[in-house]
């Protein structure tokens, strides 16, 4: 199996509500939409394992610098993954996630684009390799 780690800007806690009444919480909505867009990209192309995440890293562990509110999770695919592009394994995830609407005004930090940016300089989504 191949560790995937995702490091992202947007705020997808997993809150675990999946409709909101009138009154109801919208942000905690807010929230797992923006979690299971995320789990929905990841899994559109291969079969995804051992989800783990998401949680906010410590500040050693951040690739975005000190002053982001950095969300990670991490899950486990199999090695012969569609993403594979011109020896880049993440190519298809990134391409595939590139201008995805995601939902921000949540507990993200200030001047996060409400779209995912894999692509470029500067990434807003970053996918990696993981450690077992």
């Amino acid at each position: 199996m191949l560790r995937v780690e995702c490091y992202c800007l947007f705020d997808i806690t997993a809150t675990g509500v999946t409709s909101t009444r009138p009154g109801g919480d919208q942000r905690a909505r807010n929230q797992q939409r923006n979690w299971d867009t995320m789990l929905q990209l990841a899994g559109m192309r291969t079969q995804i394992f051992n989800v783990e995440g998401p949680r906010m890293p410590d500040s050693a562990d951040m690739p975005f610098g000190p002053d982001r509110r950095v969300w990670h999770f991490s899950f486990e695919i199999e090695p012969e993954s569609q993403w594979l592009v011109d020896g880049d394994e993440f190519w298809v995830l990134r391409h595939d996630s590139e201008g995805t609407p995601m939902i921000t005004g949540l507990t993200e930090s200030a001047g996060v684009e409400p779209m995912i940016r894999a692509l470029g300089p500067a990434p807003n989504v970053i996918y990696q390799q993981g450690h077992k």
